[in-house]
C-alpha cells in the first residue's frame, strides 16, 4: 500500500549529501553563481520544496558541470532538476542524467536514473516502461555490487510483478529478495526496504488464496510500524490485513480493518480506492447486502473511468456487474458492463503477456541470487495454462464480435432517429383540441389565463432552475398548485414533473444544435445547465423522448457541424 513511497524516500535519502556551509550575504542569484557543487547541494536541500529555486539551483549546477567539463556532475544536476519537475519533463531529464553518466564508475550512476524513471512510470501507472527501467537498474546495481540498488530494483519488479506477473513466481523472487536484505541489516534504509518486502510477501499470498501466510507477514507489518511510531505504514498493513480475513471469512473483522485503515486514506497510493471498494464490495455481498456491494462496485467502474487505473481486479468487478443487471432484467446495464469486461479484459490480458515475457526474458530469477537454481523450474509456462488461455481469448473475439455487431445495429436506429430528429426538430406535443375544457370544472378564461402565463414561463425559461416544483410555479402564475396540476394534465397531456423535463430536454435538444459552445460541455454539465440534478435522469428523459442518447447526438453534431 505504502511501498512506492517509501522506496521514493529511500532514494531522496540514499542520493542527497549533507554538508554544513557559512552563509552569505549576498542574493540568491549570486550566491548560486559562486557556490561549489557541494555548496550548490546543500542549498539545493534546503529549499527543495520551492520549485522554482530548486529548478534555479539545478540549472546553476548543470551550467557549472558543463563550464569544468564534468559529464557526471552534470548527470546529478539533471537529477535534481527531475526531482522538482512533472511527469514528463521528469522523464527527459533523468534520460539525460543517464546519458551523461553511461561510462562512470559512480557506485550511484547511471543506475539511478534507470531507478527514479521506473518509479515516476509506476506512479503514473505505465507499467510496462516502469519494469524496463527497473530491469536495467538491477543490472547496474548488479554490476557496481550496490546492494541498496539492487534491493531498491527488486522492489520495483516485484511490485510490478505483484500486478501483472506470475504470482507463484513473483512469491519466489520476493522471497530471494527478503533473503538478500536479511544478509544486509546495515543497509542505510533497512527499515523501509523491510517494510516492503513484509508487504509485498503478504500481497503475493493474498493473491495466491493462501490468507493465514498472508496475516503472518502483514502482522509482522503492524509490529514492525509499532515499535518505531509510523502510523502511516501501520494503517496501511491494517488495510491489508483485511484482504487476509476476507479470504478467510472473517467478514466482520475484514470490514473493521477496512474502514479503520480508510481514515487514512490520503496517504495511499493511487490505486488504493480500488483496492477498498472492491474489497469492501466482497465482503458486503458475503454478509447479504448486495445493494451497497454494487454500489461499491459501481464506484470502482467510476474511479476506472476517471482516473484510468487498471488493476487486476476489474475484471472480476466487471462480471459480478454484468450478472446483476442480468439477474435485474436490466439490458442496457448489463450490455454496458459486459463491454467495460471485454475491454478491460483485452487490456490486461497484452498488460500481463509483456510483462511476462519480459520479466522471463531480461530479468529470471536465478539471475536473483547465484546458487537459486531450484527456482528454475518455477520459470517454465505449463501447455494446459497456454491452451486455457488460447480458449478464452478465442471466446472474448466472439464476444466482441457479438457485442460489435448489437451496437453496429444501435448506432444505425440512433443515425435513422438523428435524421429525423433533424428535420422534426424538438418541438413539444401541442394541446389536445378535442379536449373539453368543461371537464375540468375550470372556467374557460381561467384555463386560457394559465395557459397564457404558461407560455410566458416557457418563452423566459424559468423551468431551467434545478429547485423548481408545482407550488412554486402555481404562486408565480399566482393560481393554486390544484388548478395548475390539473390543467397542464388535461391541456399538455403530462403531469406536472414531466411536463418540466420534456421542455428542459427540449432545450438542451435545440441549444447543442445551435450552439456551439454548448457541445463542448460534458454531458454532467449540459444536464446541470438544462435544470437536472444529474446527468443520469438528464440521459434517461433524452432517450425516452427522442429514442438517442445525448451523447450519441452530441457526437452527431459535433461531425456535422463542427
Amino acid at each position: 500500500m505504502r511501498a512506492n513511497q517509501t522506496i521514493k524516500y529511500c532514494f531522496f535519502l540514499l542520493f542527497f549529501v549533507s554538508l554544513q556551509i557559512n552563509g552569505q550575504e549576498a542574493s540568491f542569484e549570486e550566491k548560486i553563481q559562486k557556490a561549489s557543487f557541494e555548496e550548490l547541494i546543500v542549498l539545493y536541500d534546503q529549499v527543495v520544496t520551492d520549485t522554482v529555486s530548486a529548478k534555479k539551483i539545478a540549472r546553476a549546477y548543470i551550467e557549472k558541470g558543463k563550464k569544468v567539463g564534468d559529464s557526471l556532475e552534470m548527470a546529478r544536476g539533471y537529477s535534481r532538476l527531475s526531482f522538482v519537475s512533472n511527469y514528463p519533463n521528469a522523464i527527459q531529464f533523468l534520460d539525460s542524467t543517464i546519458v551523461y553518466s553511461a561510462n562512470s564508475n559512480h557506485p550511484n550512476f547511471p543506475t539511478i536514473g534507470h531507478l527514479f524513471k521506473s518509479l515516476y512510470h509506476y506512479n503514473n501507472e505505465a507499467y510496462e516502461e516502469s519494469l524496463q527501467e527497473a530491469i536495467e537498474a538491477y543490472k547496474y546495481a548488479k554490476k557496481k555490487n550496490n546492494i541498496e540498488h539492487q534491493v531498491t530494483a527488486l522492489h520495483q519488479i516485484n511490485g510490478i510483478n505483484e500486478l501483472w506477473g506470475d504470482y507463484q513466481k513473483t512469491l519466489e523472487a520476493e522471497k530471494l529478495t527478503f533473503s538478500l536484505l536479511q544478509e544486509h541489516k546495515e543497509l542505510n534504509r533497512y527499515y523501509e526496504h523491510y517494510m516492503a518486502s513484509l508487504e509485498g510477501l503478504g500481497k503475493c499470498y493474498v493473491r495466491l488464496n493462501y490468507p493465514d501466510s498472508a496475516l503472518y507477514f502483514f502482522k509482522k507489518g503492524i509490529w514492525e510500524s509499532l515499535k518505531v511510531k509510523d502510523t502511516i505504514t501501520y494503517y496501511a498493513f491494517v488495510s491489508r490485513i483485511g484482504s487476509a480475513l476476507y479470504l478467510q471469512k472473517e467478514y466482520a473483522a475484514a470490514l473493521d480493518s477496512l474502514e479503520k485503515a480508510h481514515e487514512k486514506k490520503e496517504y495511499f497510493v493511487n490505486s488504493y480506492p480500488i483496492y477498498y471498494h472492491y474489497y469492501k464490495g466482497l465482503i458486503l455481498k458475503e454478509i447479504g447486502n448486495e445493494d451497497l456491494s454494487i454500489a461499491n462496485f459501481k464506484r470502482i467502474d467510476s474511479l476506472f473511468q476517471k482516473d484510468e487505473i487498471l488493476t487486476p481486479e476489474l475484471p472480476e468487478v466487471y462480471h459480478k456487474l454484468v450478472a446483476f443487471y442480468k439477474q435485474q432484467n436490466n439490458p442496457e446495464e448489463e450490455l454496458y458492463y459486459l463491454y467495460q469486461l471485454v475491454s478491460v479484459d483485452s487490456m490486461i490480458d497484452a498488460k500481463q503477456i509483456y510483462i511476462k515475457e519480459k520479466t522471463t526474458k531480461d530479468y529470471t530469477i536465478p539471475n536473483l541470487l547465484e546458487g537459486k537454481n531450484k527456482f528454475i523450474e518455477g520459470l517454465q509456462e505449463e501447455n494446459q495454462k497456454a491452451n486455457t488461455k488460447l480458449w478464452i481469448v478465442l471466446f472474448l473475439l466472439l464476444l466482441v464480435f457479438g457485442i460489435g455487431f448489437y451496437y453496429f445495429n444501435r448506432q444505425q436506429i440512433y443515425r435513422k432517429r438523428y435524421e429525423q430528429l433533424m428535420h422534426k426538430g424538438a418541438d413539444q406535443p401541442s394541446s389536445n383540441p378535442l379536449n373539453d375544457k368543461k371537464s375540468l370544472d375550470i372556467s374557460e378564461e381561467i384555463v386560457q389565463e394559465l395557459m397564457d402565463k404558461l407560455e410566458t414561463f416557457e418563452k423566459e425559461k424559468k423551468y431551467l432552475s434545478s429547485d423548481i416544483s408545482l407550488n412554486e410555479v402555481a404562486k408565480m402564475l399566482g393560481t393554486n398548485s390544484t388548478y395548475l396540476s390539473n390543467i397542464i394534465n388535461h391541456e399538455k397531456q403530462k403531469n406536472f414533473s414531466n411536463y418540466i423535463n420534456h421542455l428542459r430536454v427540449a432545450y438542451a435538444f435545440e441549444e447543442l444544435r445551435n450552439n456551439p459552445t454548448f457541445r463542448k460541455y460534458t454531458i454532467k454539465a449540459i444536464a446541470e445547465e438544462s435544470g437536472f440534478n444529474n446527468a443520469e435522469s438528464f440521459s434517461k428523459t433524452f432517450y425516452k423522448i427522442y429514442g438517442l442518447y445525448p451523447s450519441f447526438y452530441v457526437r452527431k453534431l459535433k461531425e456535422e457541424k463542427d
